[in-house]
Formats: C-alpha cells, sequence, structure tokens
C-alpha cells in the first residue's frame, strides 16, 4: 500500500495541530510538516508562501504554491491516476502530448513565486523536473523542494516525529492501518466448515459471477459449496470461484449472494468432491444444461512446462493449488520473445516499422474478425459493454511516465510520431474480451526500446502473444515474418517461439527460470543465455560456440528442423509446439545447458 498523507512546507512557526511530523531536512526558516490526508479545515498555511502536496497512495502527488492561502501555481504527478479517483474523463494521449508545455508554464510561474521569498530557481531544471515519472509520487515533491533550495538533500534525517505515540503515518503504535487491521471478531456464524446452497439463476449476483468466471458454457448447476470460506460452484468436476475467508460472517456471504446456507452432512464434507457430489444431489435445482464444447477446467488439460515437472520451494507452481485446478483455464496462445544485444534508442524507425506490421498482420484482422461475428470493438477503456473486445495502447516515455489511449488509427498515429522523434521508450498494443477472457485469451504487440538493467537481463526486447481464437481470424501466417524482420533490421542476438496457457515475457524472469531459482539480482546475457527450453530458439554465435556448434545439436536428435535467420540459427524440436513433449523438453535441458541457468541441486 502506497502512502497517504498530506505535505505541508511554510515558514517557521508553531506545528499545526494536525501535524504528527516535521522533516529535518528543509533549509534554514522554513518547516515540513506531515499531516493525515488533510481537509482543507485540518490545515492552515498562513499568510505568507506555502506549499501543500496531497498524496493518494503514492500514485498521485497534487503540488500547489500558495501566497496567503491562495493559489499561485499547482503540479500534479499522476494526472491520470487523479481522474480515476475523482472519476472523470482523460484524455491520455492530450495530457502526454501537452505535458512539455504545461511543464514549461508551471515553472515560469514556481520561478516567480520563488523570486518573491528570496528562493532561487532553475527554470530549466524545474521544467525537466516536472515532467519525469516517479515510482512513488511524493518523490516528484521532494525533488521539487530540493530544486527550490527548501529541501536539503544531504541531510542525514528525513522525519522527526512530534508525537512519540503515533508512527509516521500519524496513526498510535498498534493501530493498524484500515484493512490491513486486526478485524473484530465476527458477531455472528462465519464461514468455517462446509456448506452448501441453492442457486437462482435469474439473481444478479449469478449473472454477474458467470461473467466474472467465464462461466457461459457450463450451464446453470444446482448449487454452491463452500469449504472454509472457498466458494465453487458444483459442476463435475466443481468450478472454483475464489474464497470469502473462513472468518468471513456467513450473514454477509448470504447477502451478498442471495443465498441461504446449509451445513454439508459430516460424511460427505472431508473433500471439495464429496461436499460438491452431495450438494449437487440434495441442494439447489439443475437448470439450463452445459454446452457440448464448454470451457476446460485447469484440471483438465495438460499444465504448462515447467509446471508440475518436481516440486520446488522457491517456484510458485499453481498446478499444485487445487482452487487452480478447479478453475477455468484460458486457451493456449502462441508467443514471440526476441532479445536485443543493445537498445534500440537509436532505432526508433526500424522498432515503429515492425509495430506497424504487426499491428497490420494481427489486431487489425482480429477487430475485423471480432466485429464480423457480431461483436463490439472498442478503442480504449470506456464505456466498453460485457463481451466487448477492448483494444488498447500503453506506453511510457523517455522521462518515465506511463500512460494508455485507444489502439485506433488516429491515436496510433499520434503514438508512432512520439515514437519516431524519440520520446517513448516502450510502446505496446493489449487487446481482450471485458468479461470473457477465459474464452478469448488476448492479444499482446510490444516492444521495449530500453530497460534497466540494475533490474532486467534484456536490454530491449519484442514480444507477440495472441490467443487461439484470436488468431482464427488472422488470414495467414505471421511467426516467420515478424521474426525475420525484426533479425533483419533489428539487433536481435536471441529469443524463442512457444505456445502455452500462461507466458511470462520481456521484463522478469522467464517461467523456467523461475524453476531453476535463479536470484532477481542475476543479470543473465542474451548472447551467451537462453531463456528455458522453447518449441523453437534462436540462437547467436555465442550460444552455438558454447554448445559445440551447429553439429552437436543436430546429432543430439532432439532438434527436428534448423532454420539460418541472418546471423541467427532457429532450431525447432517438432513440426509442432504440441510435438515438443515434456520428455523433449527434458532432454533439450540436457543439450542447452551451457546457456540455461544451472537447476540448483535439492
Amino acid at each position: 500500500m502506497g502512502r497517504w498523507a498530506t505535505y505541508m512546507v511554510g515558514r517557521e512557526r508553531e506545528d499545526p495541530p494536525a501535524a504528527y511530523a516535521r522533516h529535518s531536512k528543509t533549509a534554514p526558516g522554513w518547516v515540513w510538516w506531515e499531516l493525515p490526508l488533510a481537509r482543507g479545515d485540518d490545515w492552515d498555511a498562513g499568510p505568507g508562501h506555502a506549499v501543500v502536496a496531497h498524496i493518494f497512495d503514492s500514485d498521485v502527488a497534487d503540488i500547489r504554491g500558495l501566497v496567503a492561502g491562495r493559489t499561485s501555481w499547482r503540479w500534479v504527478y499522476g494526472e491520470a491516476a487523479l481522474a480515476a479517483f475523482q472519476e472523470r474523463p482523460v484524455d491520455h494521449l492530450e495530457l502526454e502530448t501537452t505535458l512539455p508545455g504545461r511543464a514549461k508554464d508551471t515553472s515560469h510561474l514556481i520561478q516567480a513565486w520563488a523570486a518573491e521569498t528570496g528562493l532561487r530557481a532553475d527554470r530549466e531544471a524545474l521544467t525537466e523536473i516536472l515532467q519525469r515519472g516517479y515510482t512513488f509520487a511524493e518523490e516528484g515533491v521532494s525533488e521539487v523542494l530540493e530544486s527550490l533550495g527548501i529541501v536539503s538533500a544531504d541531510s542525514p534525517t528525513e522525519y522527526q516525529d512530534l508525537d512519540p505515540t503515533v508512527d509516521a503515518d500519524g496513526r498510535p503504535f498498534g493501530e493498524a492501518e484500515a484493512g490491513e487491521t486486526e478485524q473484530e471478531a465476527p458477531a455472528g456464524p462465519t464461514m468455517a466448515g462446509v456448506f452448501a446452497a441453492p442457486i437462482d439463476h435469474s439473481s444478479a449476483a449469478w449473472r454477474q459471477l458467470v461473467v466474472e468466471h467465464s462461466l457461459q458454457t457450463f450451464g446453470e448447476p444446482p448449487s454452491f459449496v463452500a469449504l472454509d470460506g472457498s466458494l465453487h460452484v458444483t459442476f463435475d468436476p466443481p468450478i472454483s470461484l475464489g474464497s470469502y475467508g473462513r472468518d468471513t460472517e456467513r450473514a454477509w456471504v448470504s447477502e451478498h449472494l442471495g443465498v441461504e446456507w446449509q451445513e454439508v452432512p459430516s460424511s460427505h464434507a472431508g473433500s471439495l468432491s464429496g461436499a460438491a457430489t452431495w450438494a449437487r444431489e440434495n441442494v439447489g435445482v439443475q437448470g439450463r444444461a452445459a454446452d457440448e464444447h464448454r470451457l476446460p477446467l485447469n484440471l483438465e488439460v495438460p499444465p504448462d512446462y515447467p509446471d508440475g515437472v518436481d516440486e520446488v520451494p522457491w517456484y510458485h507452481d499453481l498446478s499444485r493449488q487445487e482452487w487452480w485446478r478447479h478453475s477455468v483455464a484460458g486457451p493456449q496462445h502462441a508467443a514471440i520473445e526476441l532479445a536485443m544485444g543493445t537498445d534500440l534508442l537509436d532505432r526508433v524507425d526500424e522498432v515503429a516499422d515492425w509495430l506497424e506490421q504487426a499491428r497490420g498482420m494481427l489486431l487489425t484482422p482480429v477487430a475485423d474478425g471480432y466485429a464480423a461475428i457480431g461483436g463490439q470493438v472498442r478503442s480504449g477503456g470506456q464505456d466498453v459493454p460485457v463481451y466487448g473486445l477492448m483494444l488498447t495502447l500503453v506506453y511510457r516515455s523517455a522521462r518515465g511516465r506511463h500512460a494508455t489511449s485507444g489502439a485506433d488509427d488516429k491515436a496510433w498515429n499520434r503514438v508512432q510520431r512520439r515514437l519516431r522523434s524519440g520520446e517513448l521508450t516502450s510502446v505496446k498494443f493489449e487487446g481482450k474480451v471485458v468479461g470473457d477472457a477465459a474464452q478469448w485469451g488476448g492479444l499482446l504487440i510490444g516492444a521495449q526500446l530500453a530497460a534497466d538493467q540494475s533490474l532486467y537481463s534484456l536490454p530491449a526486447h519484442l514480444t507477440v502473444k495472441i490467443s487461439d481464437p484470436m488468431c482464427s481470424f488472422v488470414p495467414g501466417l505471421f511467426v516467420g515474418e515478424l521474426v525475420t524482420r525484426a533479425v533483419e533490421t533489428l539487433p536481435v542476438v536471441g529469443g524463442w517461439i512457444d505456445a502455452a496457457r500462461r507466458f511470462y515475457l520481456g521484463d522478469g524472469q522467464s517461467r523456467y527460470e523461475s524453476f531453476a531459482g535463479v536470484r532477481s539480482d542475476v543479470r543473465r546475457d542474451p548472447r551467451s543465455s537462453v531463456r528455458g527450453p522453447a518449441w523453437r530458439i534462436l540462437l547467436g554465435p555465442e550460444h552455438l560456440r558454447l554448445l559445440g556448434g551447429r553439429g552437436a545439436l543436430e546429432a543430439s536428435g532432439v532438434f527436428t528442423e534448423f532454420q539460418e535467420i541472418g546471423a541467427l540459427l532457429q532450431v525447432q524440436c517438432g513440426a509442432q509446439p504440441v510435438d515438443c513433449t515434456w520428455e523433449r523438453r527434458a532432454a533439450m535441458v540436457d543439450i542447452l545447458a551451457p546457456v540455461l541457468p544451472r537447476l540448483p541441486e535439492r
């Protein structure tokens, strides 16, 4: 959880009644007080010059320069998040486009305000600071105050409690935050135990669950069953819907779902399958039957490699969780990840051209195809109906600011111009069907032009992911063309192509690296390492040297096809991804050992 607070910076005077801390980094004559997120009557900035900043969950910092309580200038870090808090519409592209001009105008006002107080402000530096993106919005407040000379960066102490009985968030020690605390004991019976309840298929609660959990193809099962608060539908096999928690009041859950619970007999309460079978036969009425080609549950499909291979404490293997096995399985996806040996900041035109091609080959036919079968297509996140296809552009500026917009031609042209001018460091298209992700899956086309290598191994990368249902709208083959275009025009040093239900793409660890226990602070050079076994793997000269050359790979018998793409060799395991079985992947681990992370002994 982020910080919720009000900062008030003014001339030395008596502490405001609501203040719980003073920052000791201020210059002589100034004081920085910290208060709980304040209403106007909780603080008084005084008759002179002051700065007041309201911090909302560390996502927003609303900063104002005041003179005698009247606003002289204002700046907001996290404008889009503030608009969401205030439930008002916002044009993300307009915010980004107008950012430099707004920052320049505001820095001029801040400079004039500072001059009145005897402070000196560097307008160009302020303009740059106002355009930065901060992970924690309060960092922006500190930067602005430091640039004005109000705050000294070399002071070792951040704040001093005014009241030793309260903590740094202004709460009495031992008193937990709302939503994180020790909760009062339930007033009545809880969900601890095993219970069943009939389903009212005409209720709003049931209709909402159908949308939230993609239950459209499962018909109308007769009842719910709850095991210590974990809720399931008594389909055969039962379907997991999440958990209310065993200590939640039963009356509240009953009201939320519009049901009345009854205890499952102890003779049937020892397992999920036993409780669900009893409830299915004795509670509620079966409605519409399931569709012949209903969606599968995760227990009905093979897990993605390396899930289920071996139980290791550091790898979060969902396939071993009962709730996950009984949840609706997502569709298969095809995915591409192409790793770069350096950042792409000087190859912006080539990146934009590749994105344009990928958009034309994938996003455009998916949108047209979904509309042709009667679906509604929306560009952006506003007014998207249930089962509507939502297409979104997500991008990050060179100053670290994230933004989103629709993915229509007009929006893409505006983002593309910014990309080609060097203003952006990442761009991705996303597509999903609202309320039916389990059936339709998703679409992702992304380009990361530069990454923080203190955090991530890949300096830059291109990624594609598209589900089988969405791929059915694509008229032709696309993998080979997109991979070849990237290798021929960009510094691709490796990568992979594969199919699975879930992927870990781009920044961070791959699924195999996580399984292998690679520490988060370890950086693996993509020129000499691969991310894990896959159906197709792109190998560069250093990979091949470490592996003993192409001849050694051909002799292994694991790889069945070989193709040179530029300076890279693409090796393939089986004619189709389904042919790259678990046994073959296990053999691939042995062959690729010199370029894979070592599996720790256990």
